[in-house]
């Protein structure tokens, strides 16, 4: 396997991805929860 540092390794975007989303639903989980609770 050859070492090939390019900025747009998968391996870090898929990181990148995965913790922006990590935050973004922890961010939402009370509202989405919310809601439920709202219309339930």
């Amino acid at each position: 396997m050859q070492d090939d540092n390019s900025p747009h390794d998968p391996f870090n975007w898929g990181y990148l991805v995965a913790a922006l989303g990590a935050l973004l639903a922890m961010a939402l989980l009370p509202t989405i929860t919310g809601w439920f609770v709202f219309y339930l």
